[in-house]
């Protein structure tokens, strides 16, 4: 005979906050278990949605439990015996689709939602079919250390992370009694690149570049800017103030929103590309305001199987793929120096600071939401900065004090 689950016998309520708004909905065990596939006995539950968590309907708790006390007999004696049979247990990848994106993908944008489908899709080829409840620690942490060998850090701090979230989502349903998760550890990964160009070779670049190539270069080495950012930029973002508005950034034949909020802010130049600015657009074929600032010079189009036009997209502005690869790549390989897109953008964070840049200044340049960000990964050390400092605390230690100084007590 099966025993009778005692604790709360009475039901509980719970607030879920996977919908919107908010709701609260009642939960109380049946009087019927089951065995999972380890042997540990499960007691079946059921639930009722008690309503919302609204001003006109259930804004507290208390109200909720309330409504709970008034109906709970009447529910609790009339659920359906279908609440008895054992539901199948959910795979990884059906959790991840039916539930879990579900309720967290609330306030991810376009390029967070693009980003983390190729976490999803590392872990769903991993787990995708195995049953949540079949997934333990050790898998999980053996699949992250797999990866960790191979690929960067951010990719598997991703997926650490979202393993995480994926598996305490489980939990807070219920679909699993411990979360696999709690104590995993994040691997050891390889080294970011710190590589920055010097001050000395930016402007040997600069001197081998010329007209609208040296305006480019001089656009992410003296400003900052992402790479499809700086590419997507119109004439009328160009403010008289010498700043430069963000609104959309550009890669691969597609326009985007910035990637953030904060992103959209505007960045400062300096007068003299300013001026370079102006003088490019004097030459300009198209000046208007959504005039491209560094237009291909020739139309997209994209054809249909048997090679139809089905769209003309017209003037689109410069892949910086391309760019970099066709103009800026040849240039640097000759002179020997290393750059790309995120390169240049740790240049002018590193250089910007070796002038004596305020921390706070080159965030709001760079449009980080926090100054760790910058300071920690896109900051780095020169060596003659360095060595600056220690031979200025030298000469400090090495410098007597007088009877009042530093020293006398």
């Amino acid at each position: 005979m099966t025993r009778v689950r005692q604790r709360r016998k009475e039901g509980w309520v719970a607030l879920e906050k996977r919908w919107s708004p908010h709701r609260w909905v009642a939960h109380w065990y049946l009087n019927d278990s089951y065995r999972d596939k380890q042997g540990t006995v499960r007691y079946r539950q059921a639930s009722h949605v008690l309503g919302l968590k609204t001003k006109d309907d259930l804004p507290t708790k208390a109200a909720a439990l309330k409504r709970w006390e008034a109906i709970r007999d009447g529910v609790i004696k009339g659920a359906k015996p279908s609440a008895l049979v054992p539901k199948e247990d959910p795979t990884f990848q059906s959790f991840l689709k039916d539930e879990f994106i579900p309720v967290r993908s609330g306030g991810w944008n376009k390029a967070t939602r693009e980003k983390l489908s190729y976490y999803f899709n590392l872990m769903c080829a991993e787990f995708g079919t195995s049953a949540l409840t079949d997934i333990n620690k050790r898998t999980l942490q053996s699949f992250l250390n797999r990866i960790a060998a191979r690929l960067c850090h951010d990719t598997v701090s991703g997926c650490y992370i979202y393993l995480k979230a994926v598996f305490s989502e489980a939990a807070e349903q219920k679909v699993i009694t411990e979360n696999p998760t709690k104590n995993l550890a994040m691997p050891h990964t390889r080294e970011r690149d710190t590589y920055t160009v010097s001050f000395e070779n930016v402007r040997r670049i600069e001197d081998a570049l010329e007209g609208r190539d040296k305006v480019i270069f001089k656009l992410l080495s003296r400003c900052g800017p992402r790479a499809g950012e700086a590419f997507a930029v119109q004439w009328g973002d160009l403010q008289p103030d010498q700043s430069l508005r963000i609104q959309r950034t550009y890669s691969r034949g597609q326009i985007k929103p910035p990637k953030t909020q904060k992103s959209r802010k505007p960045i400062y130049l300096p007068t003299s590309l300013y001026s370079d600015l102006l003088a490019l657009k004097a030459e300009a074929e198209d000046q208007s305001p959504t005039g491209w600032i560094f237009p291909s010079g020739r139309t997209r189009r994209r054809r249909g199987p048997s090679g139809e036009i089905l769209e003309s997209r017209g003037v689109m502005p410069l892949d910086y793929h391309n760019w970099i690869n066709r103009n800026l790549k040849p240039v640097a390989k000759k002179l020997d120096i290393r750059v790309n897109c995120q390169i240049m953008r740790r240049t002018f964070a590193t250089l910007a600071n070796e002038v004596g840049g305020d921390l706070k200044d080159i965030q709001a340049q760079m449009r980080h939401s926090r100054a760790a960000t910058t300071a920690d990964i896109y900051v780095q050390p020169i060596a003659s900065s360095v060595r600056r400092s220690i031979e200025a605390l030298d000469l400090a230690l090495s410098t007597p004090s007088d009877s009042k100084g530093v020293g006398k007590r």
